[in-house]
């Protein structure tokens, strides 16, 4: 068995019975982002041997960009119980109205691709309405948020109240990225979430999340072979979809993805056994068929793995490094499962001939639990971006970034990006305009040498991408109040429908004064004062 603790012991899972989802997939929803209740979330209060404490950061890797010291809710620790009184009070307006200052001092906007540019969302939240330190999640996103799946972090047990208390974040949480802030959208108090949410698999399906595999706490005691499906409009649902035909093996760390209409699930470990047998769940159906079972002892089949990351090029499901407890497998030759013949096939990758000789010979090292995201590029290429990861001695963790062209096979170091310190067991995403997000996950500090999670967000351009995109990108780095404007007035001011449509919607208490709202030019004018301010 091979995760953060694997020696404890926990309670058997519960079963589900949920009604079948008759149909997979809807109208394109957005989230509410009103300000969540602080009685919904965890509070994430600074306390002794805290993981995500970011007192001490000290990243000095990350040039030109804003510091990563400044003020975050998590530094002053408000407790309910606590004889603080007015004070407390006082305290948080002041820290609030610090937090909105700092905003007025921001650094000017700088559209720089392939570089890592941190997400200074604490400043906009309250302790408690952010996602606090967590490995072992899962994040997807869509062109209007970023989701959070579950996740582990010993030092802050969830659910403690519940007699049948789960060790696991039973937690789907959104960010938006026009404004900047975090919802929570389910938990085990306000639905049936899923017990095993470590080290499962998760994928965006015509606008619905689907999850599948995973395991519980102790790692590996309590396997998943389940779908769960979530939607994430106004009123957010998680259904247990049921399904039929010949199932995989409970297992937590699989690839998946989505090939016309089908899941594809390559991989994993039930914590004892490795494999990187192929099943596919008809997603019309909802009926399971094994596709291919794995015999490396008999023929040129990939060995059994986990934590591995799978891109798709419509044609191969590609396999990029995982491992087991002891053995991660190498980038340089890539296992790769033919879509067409159902069988597996092999590429021999080139190296990046701009790294030093004494650097894997232009490769990056073997690992697992790393993250990838895939994207297209102008041309059609497809291009799968890895970060970070360790090594199966469990001494080796890795802070760099490499690119691989799915098309000429050719891998690339970025050298103009790299992890503020080495990170595994995170997760990234792709919003699907050439934009990646990496969260979460456990960082190594190799001065203290020492390890910590940690629920930084970061974000990277993998490429140009529209004009639109950028201008998008700019106006809500100066604005992160367009949701509370009406539509209208937005759309009178030039901006696109579907950028406005990427906003959450406008809030009950806030419509009922729509007609307060400044008028299109003035809101123009207003944002041109500020952006002039920022350049000045």
């Amino acid at each position: 068995m091979d995760q953060e603790d694997e020696h404890e012991r926990q309670q058997p899972g519960q079963g589900h019975d949920y009604e079948p989802l008759e149909e997979i997939g809807a109208q394109e929803e957005y989230v509410a982002m009103d300000v969540v209740d602080d009685s919904d979330n965890e509070s994430d209060g600074a306390d002794d041997g805290d993981d995500d404490d970011e007192s001490s950061d000290d990243y000095d890797v990350l040039e030109d960009l804003v510091p990563q010291d400044s003020w975050s809710s998590d530094e002053i620790d408000c407790d309910d119980d606590s004889n603080f009184g007015h004070e407390s009070v006082s305290l948080q307006r002041l820290h609030r109205m610090l937090n909105r200052c700092r905003e007025r001092v921001k650094h000017t906007y700088s559209f720089q691709p392939l570089r890592l540019i941190p997400c200074q969302y604490k400043a906009h939240h309250d302790a408690g309405e952010f996602p606090i330190a967590r490995s072992g999640h899962r994040i997807i996103a869509s062109e209007s948020h970023l989701y959070s799946l579950g996740g582990y972090n010993p030092n802050r047990t969830p659910n403690v109240t519940r007699f049948d208390a789960c060790m696991l974040f039973q937690e789907l949480w959104a960010f938006n990225f026009a404004t900047g802030r975090w919802k929570l959208l389910l938990n085990a108090e306000n639905s049936e979430m899923p017990r095993e949410l470590a080290s499962n698999a998760l994928v965006i399906y015509n606008n619905v999340l689907i999850s599948h595999g995973g395991t519980g706490y102790p790692f590996g005691e309590t396997c998943s072979n389940d779908c769960y499906v979530y939607t994430t409009g106004e009123n957010p649902k998680v259904m247990l979809l049921k399904v039929t035909g010949d199932l995989p093996t409970a297992q937590y760390g699989p690839g998946i993805v989505i090939h016309n209409d089908y899941l594809y699930t390559i991989g994993g470990t039930t914590g004892f056994d490795y494999s990187c047998d192929v099943y596919r769940l008809n997603l019309q159906t909802k009926v399971w068929e094994n596709v291919y079972i794995c015999r490396p002892e008999m023929r040129d089949d990939p060995e059994g793995r986990y934590r591995h990351e799978v891109v798709y090029d419509g044609h191969h499901i590609y396999v990029l490094g995982g491992g087991t407890s002891h053995t991660v497998y190498d980038l340089q030759r890539i296992p790769a499962f033919n879509l067409e013949t159902n069988r597996w096939d092999h590429f021999d990758t080139l190296p990046d001939r701009t790294v030093a000789i004494n650097q894997d010979l232009g490769y990056p090292k073997a690992r697992k639990c790393l993250s990838c995201v895939q994207h297209t590029t102008s041309n059609g290429d497809i291009e799968a971006f890895i970060t970070g990861g360790l090594q199966g001695d469990f001494n080796t963790y890795f802070d760099d970034i490499w690119k691989l062209n799915l098309r000429t096979k050719q891998w690339y170091k970025i050298h103009t990006a790299v992890l503020p310190r080495p990170l595994y067991f995170h997760s990234a995403a792709h919003a699907g305009n050439g934009c990646m997000y990496i969260f979460g996950g456990i960082e190594y500090n190799e001065v203290q040498r020492d390890m910590r999670r940690r629920n930084h967000l970061f974000k990277m351009w993998m490429t140009i991408p529209k004009l639109s995109d950028i201008c998008w990108d700019a106006i809500t780095y100066y604005n992160r109040n367009l949701h509370k404007f009406d539509r209208a007035t937005l759309l009178n001011a030039g901006i696109p429908q579907r950028y406005v449509n990427r906003l959450p919607p406008l809030p009950e208490r806030m419509r009922k004064h729509a007609s307060d709202e400044p008028s299109s030019s003035t809101f123009l004018n207003g944002l041109t004062k500020r952006m002039r301010a920022h350049l000045e």
